[in-house]
């Protein structure tokens, strides 16, 4: 076991895999609430947008939403120390398009940041060397990006982008919600007017909650 596998469980936030929460779960309960409300799948899994919040390749996205088995899905030192090597690199190149800084003073902000050598910081960014744990929580806080998104595997790492958006669909379909909090999100009211679905919501929870 390596250091950030036997680091990564204990860090804040960190939580056993509940296999109810697994990206395939997660991909079928988005897409029956899009199928529900009549929504176009390609607005809501936008793929660059993806790609960018989960630090993976377009292509990447796409084999994953396609349901094709993910190629980074080893658990082992080498295999997690090639995802952090890969990804880093690529957040690198990210923050110099966004933040519109040569790659020069990117390497000079980087090791200020991690009070390291300009040397050590461009073999960082550049994907050559590993960092420690410590430097990869610092450059996580550094390019914003969630510490997990370095080691998880691929199907991992679009799957914590992805449940943020299922629990926004949610929100804005009252019935869906009460359903899913329920156990009856199996139940499919599509094509109920917007109007009807928040009445029926109010019968929902008026039947289910139990009273005060």
């Amino acid at each position: 076991m390596c250091a950030y596998e036997r680091f990564f469980p204990l860090l804040p936030g960190a939580s056993v895999s509940d296999p109810s929460c697994s990206l395939p779960e997660t991909l079928a309960r988005l897409r029956a609430l899009i199928a529900e409300r009549g929504l176009r799948e390609e607005a809501v899994f936008d793929v660059s947008e993806l790609s960018r919040a989960a630090v993976l390749d377009e292509a990447e996205v796409r084999a994953l939403l396609a349901g094709e088995e993910p190629h980074d899905d080893g658990s082992g030192e080498e295999a997690v120390k090639e995802r952090v090597r890969n990804r880093l690199a690529r957040v690198y190149r990210a923050y110099l398009d966004t933040s519109r800084v040569s790659f020069a003073d990117g390497i000079r902000t980087v090791a200020a940041r991690l009070d390291i050598s300009e040397m050590w910081a461009r073999q960082l960014v550049k994907g050559v060397k590993v960092p420690s744990v410590g430097h990869l929580s610092q450059l996580a806080d550094f390019f914003a990006v969630d510490l997990h998104f370095f080691t998880d595997p691929a199907y991992d790492s679009l799957n914590r982008v992805l449940r943020p958006l299922l629990r926004e669909l949610r929100q804005e379909d009252p019935v869906a919600e009460l359903m899913s909090e329920h156990g009856l999100a199996g139940i499919s009211f599509r094509g109920l007017a917007p109007e009807r679905r928040a009445m029926l919501a109010g019968v929902i929870k008026a039947v289910l909650e139990p009273e005060k």
